[in-house]
């Protein structure tokens, strides 16, 4: 069977953008309005402009959607549905969204509106597709790590739209579980304002010590710089064939926050690719120019990301961060008394291009960065000529004032002439879209001029001048004059394809009167067209006010009760859960006095290694007799001392590793165990099916009282809040059902597909595992150090470089009526981790204790624990 054709899906920031896309054969553009968008960054649209880009892309027969994909907080989420509203109202295709709260309020109050799940939701399994689907999704933009057959698999499984990003930035993080800007500098991307501390410089450590790549990572050809988290860009171009016979329904392209120009090139090379690629699956290839133009757009180095294999090493861009251009030539020499540099050129250079001088690894180290000095070519000469243009091969003298090193390869970074080109395809006031349409003129003398235009799909209109046709007295006007007149559709969105002109006898009209009607006949199909997509207004509505805290929480606070030895009452009495992921971890955590245990053993176990194959490794189908008799001793523990247990579950389980996750699921009903802990929406579906109590946890991004709502009508026992909340955002939230919030240890920033440690130092062919020889970490600039875990999928887990710690401060967390405290020990593997867990968690239950019974001894201090230490957002918040 023939696949269908994908759609071409464009990005637009903004206005120019939009016309950029539309101009070039978008099928599809995608949009963020000026609030709620994960591109905060971006120009985007005001409501007026939204309703503008909308009808114009329409008008030419394209689709738009919006995207409305960040975290909602519950002051905004009123705001958030307006917004909607509007967008249904404007006729939007489709909005793209990530908040399950804003989910569950669309679907209530504007059923009519299709919904997309954003990329931001970790969509990643087939269980989280079907999970989406059933929350009333249409389309689901997977996670970027998922492989071909996985994206297959899911699309055949869920029988859902599936759209996938093929060109353009990647994010070293599974997108919707990255913290790194939230929490380094207050700018969230969760939010739509990542500040991208991933492109920054970062050095890795062993065991506390600078590791020198060039000792212990011999096995690895790629030459490496300080930029570890940065990879390069996808590009998939020369895979289209693939793609095409897997099923994705839509090529979707990144760059909202890119130039317009580069939104032209790069939505015009797919354009013709993909034509081609459907006419001729195989003769397809791509021409030199066409890959030379997507370099010269903007690129890291380009890899195929995940489709294929797993690229390890290769997928980053560790030399630079930034776009590198088009590789121009070298340098020759440099003449300091001209000032002048020559250069042997590799590709076509010209005036006001361009340029960047690069001399890597001036320091000789691995992981030096390199020395680079842009510049715009002002002048050029061939020997004492001056020139305007000089192509590969050719030695050209190029006046620049940086002294640079003979051999320093140098990239061509802007090409004037493509940008100038790209521009005028999108600016020229000559439209290259425009829809077919046939005119149906219908004249005879004495009686008005009538015209009927269609354009094939909207249906058709016709319009009847007031003009009566008159009998000519001298001249006639002749057939081929009237037809030459309805032809010139010119700066419309319309072409003419066909003609028909019913003409009976000789008649004059005045050209005039032909254009009035042309014109009439073209405003009324614009209309039509536009309004074919106009959906009737939202119902006036309000949202259920946000409930305050309960009255009997309100005084917690601020400590009114202030006599010795009277308790303080409360609704719920919080309980103390403590996360560990060993037999010991757990024996001190209800030694030091917990109320819950997470029991995540063998989640962090770090795998054998793997080769580029996707699946090297089959994952196991069942637990292992070692680990089911430990989590058996783990229940019989916890049960001795009277307290609750939960088995951990991973925050990304493909569809190969689904049914391990699912005998943790089992294990946990047959060992009757109190639940799970779910950290993806895959998991949860599948908890669900099995009817094993679970609690949702942090991944799932709870940020407001709806999505609350939400997982706890899908039957979630207990929450665990996103950490960017704020003490006060809280509050409300609390008031609605049983939360809990992390108050100690090191948050997780972010779970990523690549192993820096095994990119670096595992080999070229087999990874050797080398994150098992020791403890690693990644120190920035600042000289912060970040420690790494990595599980047993090899996933790398990036920790924050200091710990949370709230022990000075639960009187005002117990008072914000939280349910649930829990101290993370994920990290904590340092000889004597025992007997650390077992004294913060007594701690902390001394601390919670004291204040419920209101005793006036001294509670514990963060300070008794070390001294980096931070309280997260509680205090500050997000952006």
């Amino acid at each position: 069977m023939t696949p269908a054709k994908p759609e071409l899906l464009a990005p637009a920031g903004s206005l120019e953008a939009l016309r950029a896309a539309v101009e070039n054969g978008a099928d599809a553009v995608y949009l963020g309005a000026r609030a709620f968008s994960a591109r905060g960054y971006a120009a985007n649209f005001s409501d007026e402009e939204l309703e503008e880009a909308i009808d114009y892309a329409h008008l030419r027969g394209v689709k738009v959607y919006v995207t409305v994909n960040t975290l909602i907080k519950d002051r905004e989420m009123e705001d958030a549905v307006k917004i909607l509203c509007c967008l249904q109202e404007m006729g939007a295709d489709a909005v793209l969204v990530q908040d399950p709260g804003l989910i569950s309020l669309a679907k209530k109050y504007l059923p009519g509106l299709p919904l997309h799940a954003s990329t931001q939701m970790t969509l990643h399994n087939s269980e989280g597709a079907l999970f989406a689907k059933e929350m009333g999704m249409e389309r689901v933009v997977l996670s970027r790590e998922c492989s071909l057959e996985e994206l297959q698999n899911v699309r055949e499984t869920a029988g859902l739209e599936v759209e996938a990003f093929m060109h353009g930035a990647l994010c070293i993080s599974y997108s919707g579980q990255c913290l790194m800007s939230s929490l380094i500098g207050g700018r969230s991307g969760n939010r739509g304002y990542c500040a991208q501390p991933c492109r920054k410089k970062y050095r890795l450590k062993k065991d506390g010590k600078p590791v020198d790549y060039g000792e212990e990572g011999k096995k690895v050809k790629e030459t490496s710089g300080p930029y570890l988290l940065s990879p390069k860009d996808l590009c998939t171009a020369p895979f289209l064939p693939a793609l095409v016979e897997a099923g994705v329904a839509s090529f979707k392209l990144e760059g909202r926050m890119k130039r317009p120009e580069y939104v032209a090139g790069v939505v015009g090379t797919y354009r013709r690719l993909l034509d081609c690629c459907l006419k001729s699956p195989e003769t397809y290839s791509v021409r030199p120019k066409e890959s030379e133009t997507l370099e010269q757009l903007f690129n890291r180095g380009f890899t195929e990301g995940y489709f294929f294999k797993n690229p390890r090493g290769a997928l980053m861009s560790r030399e630079r961060p930034h776009n590198r251009g088009v590789f121009a030539g070298r340098v020759l020499g440099y003449d300091r008394r001209k000032r002048s540099a020559t250069l042997e050129l590799a590709a076509t250079l010209s005036v006001g291009d361009g340029i960047l001088f690069t001399e890597s690894h001036p320091t000789g180290k691995a992981d030096a960065e390199a020395k680079e000095e842009g510049w715009v070519i002002r002048r050029m000469y061939r020997g004492r000529e001056a020139i305007k243009e000089a192509g590969a091969g050719d030695v050209v003298e190029i006046p620049f004032d940086k002294d640079i090193s003979a051999d320093s390869p140098v990239y061509r970074t802007f090409a004037k002439a493509l940008m100038e080109a790209l521009e005028k395809s999108f600016t020229s006031g000559s439209p290259i879209r425009q829809v077919p349409v046939s005119l149906k003129a219908e004249i005879a003398a004495g009686r008005p001029l009538t015209l009927t235009l269609s354009d094939f799909y909207s249906g058709s209109v016709s319009v009847e001048s007031e003009y009566l046709v008159e009998t000519p007295l001298k001249i006639p006007t002749e057939k081929e004059q009237i037809v030459q007149q309805f032809s010139k559709l010119g700066n419309t969105g319309f072409r003419p394809e066909k003609i028909e002109i019913d003409l009976k006898e000789e008649v004059f009209i005045p050209v005039k009167e032909i254009n009035l009607l042309r014109n009439r006949a073209v405003a009324e199909l614009e209309k039509l067209r536009v309004s074919k997509a106009k959906r009737l207004p939202c119902p006036d509505f309000r949202l259920p006010a946000v409930p305050e805290r309960q009255e009997n929480w309100k005084g917690m606070e601020k400590g009114m009760e202030k006599e010795s030895g009277k308790k303080r009452t409360f609704p719920v009495k919080p309980l103390l859960s403590v996360s560990v992921y060993s037999p010991e971890a757990l024996k001190a955590a209800l030694a030091g006095g917990a109320d819950l245990i997470y029991y995540g053993e063998g989640l962090f176990s770090p795998g054998k290694g793997r080769d580029g194959k996707r699946y090297e490794k089959q994952p196991e189908k069942s637990l292992g007799k070692c680990l089911e008799q430990n989590l058996e001793n783990a229940v019989l523990l916890v049960r001795e001392a009277g307290k609750k247990v939960y088995f951990m579950t991973p925050r990304i389980v493909k569809d190969s590793e689904m049914e391990a996750t699912t005998e943790i699921l089992r294990a946990a009903k047959s060992l009757e165990a109190d639940g799970v802990l779910v950290a993806n929406l895959g998991v949860l579906r599948r908890a669900k099916a099995l009817k094993v109590p679970f609690i949702a946890d942090s991944p799932l991004n709870v940020f407001n009282s709806y999505s609350l709502d939400f997982f706890s009508r899908e039957g979630a026992k207990r929450t665990t809040l996103s950490p960017e909340l704020t003490l006060n955002e809280i509050s409300p939230i609390a008031a609605r059902g049983a939360v809990e919030c992390i108050v100690h240890g090191r948050l997780e920033l972010m779970e990523s597909e690549h192993c820096v440690v095994g990119g670096l130092l595992g080999g070229k062919k087999r990874c050797s595992a080398p994150c098992r020889t020791g403890n690693f970490s990644l120190t920035d600039e600042k000289n912060y150090e970040f420690p790494l875990l990595m599980d047993q999928s090899c996933r790398m887990h990036l920790l924050n470089s200091r710990a949370l710690c709230l022990l000075d401060r639960l009187p005002e967390l117990i008072g914000a009526g939280i349910s649930g405290l829990r101290i993370e020990t994920l990290g904590m593997d340092e000889e004597g981790s025992g007997e650390r867990i077992r004294a913060l968690t007594e701690a902390y239950r001394k601390s919670i204790d004291l204040y419920l019974e209101n005793r006036k001894e001294e509670p514990g201090k963060c300070e008794n624990f070390g001294k980096e230490f931070t309280t997260g957002h509680y205090f500050r918040g997000v952006q």
